[in-house]
């Protein structure tokens, strides 16, 4: 089923080398020659997402070269202490240079929402299009954090101050999820496991490997500490402006999302000066049954100006 999506990159993906000595892992998926857009996962989640959630419908990335990114303390990039969101935009013009890309669309699912409306706001000269579905919005004041179920709520209030009774948690939980997700035959909700997966991802026992091959590559491996890092960066002010966004923005979510409230979604997508706002029927995983369509927008941008060589 893997062989389904392609992995340009053969392996388990690349890793860059930063100016302040961090490394940060990618993978790239689909067509080499297509129009390039950067990919920013789930949280949990890693560069290894796309092989999951494309693997049923691998023509959604037909004419597109999807470049995967782990976040600092996620799969193969290392931990950035203190980040905000508008830190991550010049890791990704690292692997951009580094690729010859001068122009690029971004696409942030979940959790990754928030990286591409940064990468939109901080580098718009690089970016032409953002495309955030079911996007995690800031719940850094406490009425937004009252639309949180009430465990999320807790978690993103505790994350900052005494990570080190999160983490341990967390580790827990998705050593118990792997383990469910090992067992033939039992079901498999996304909603009782934290994961961002469709049920009919997490139910296909084809897929279930795949599954937890990012998980562990997301939270296992690395450690849950970059994940206790990204609650603890969604409880705190984002760091630019939504309204100072000029790049065109195209915004899918369900309309009964209760892991990233619909509520916050429509305030952001107000917010937004150029906001193209989709809401489907259904909850979190609700949108990426419209894959397709989703990336029609990251088609249509185009290359834009002429890539430059590699390195250059």
């Amino acid at each position: 089923m893997a062989d389904q999506v392609m992995i340009v990159l053969a392996g388990a993906g690349a890793e860059v080398s930063l100016k302040d000595g961090r490394r940060l892992g990618f993978a790239e998926y689909g067509d080499p020659g297509g129009v390039p857009c950067f990919y920013f996962h789930f949280a949990p989640g890693s560069r290894l997402d796309p092989a999951v959630l494309f693997a049923r419908c691998p023509a959604a990335l037909a004419g597109i070269r999807l470049i995967a990114v782990d976040r600092p303390g996620f799969g193969r990039s290392d931990r950035q202490p203190g980040r905000g969101f508008a830190d991550f935009p010049a890791d990704v013009l690292a692997v951009a240079d580094r690729l010859g890309l001068d122009r690029f669309a971004v696409l942030g699912l979940s959790a990754g929402g928030g990286y591409a409306l940064a990468c939109a706001c901080v580098i718009p000269e690089r970016v032409p299009v953002a495309v955030v579905v079911s996007g995690m919005p800031s719940v850094s004041r406490p009425q937004d954090r009252r639309a949180l179920a009430m465990g999320s709520r807790v978690l993103y209030r505790l994350a900052g101050p005494v990570p080190w009774l999160v983490q341990p948690v967390m580790t827990l939980v998705f050593r118990l999820t792997i383990r469910a997700l090992r067992r033939p035959g039992r079901p498999a909700r996304g909603e009782d496991m934290g994961l961002p997966f469709p049920p009919d991802v997490l139910a296909d026992p084809q897929l279930r490997p795949l599954v937890i091959a990012d998980l562990t590559e997301a939270v296992i491996r690395p450690g849950t500490r970059g994940l206790v890092d990204e609650l603890a960066l969604y409880a705190r002010p984002q760091g630019f402006r939504l309204d100072q966004i000029t790049v065109p923005v195209h915004l899918w979510h369900g309309d009964s999302d209760v892991s990233a409230p619909t509520a916050l979604a429509r305030a952001a997508a107000a917010a937004i000066p150029a906001c193209h706002a989709v809401f489907v029927p259904g909850g979190h995983t609700a949108p990426f049954g419209h894959l397709e369509e989703i990336l029609r927008p990251v088609r249509e941008a185009g290359e834009g100006a002429p890539d430059r060589e590699p390195g250059q």
